[in-house]
């Protein structure tokens, strides 16, 4: 009888600690499901139409240098981004 009590209060303390999880990074994607820009790696940017991996390259030093992005926009700032490479993919990718 004791056995079944104890692994009852085991799963319910091991379930209990799962949740409090504090994850460090947000998510790489934004509410509605387009990609977040100042969480998204290499392999993510270069899956965007129209971004190589020297682009996405870019993107991350940029990034690195200037911290967050506060507007998809921004990345207009980025080295050989242009408006119409940009306009490809900018429904996409968000800044959260």
């Amino acid at each position: 009888m004791r056995a079944p009590i104890f692994v009852l209060i085991c799963a319910v303390f091991f379930a209990s600690c799962s949740s409090r999880v504090q994850y460090e990074n947000p998510p790489i994607r934004c509410a509605g499901g387009q990609l977040n820009i100042n969480n998204a790696t290499e392999p993510e940017f270069v899956r965007l139409p129209g971004i190589g991996g020297p682009t996405a390259k870019l993107i991350l030093d940029f990034r690195a240098a200037n911290g967050k992005f506060r507007r998809p926009e921004q990345l207009l700032l980025v080295r050989g981004m242009s408006e119409s490479r940009f306009l490809g993919f900018k429904p996409m990718v968000c800044a959260e």
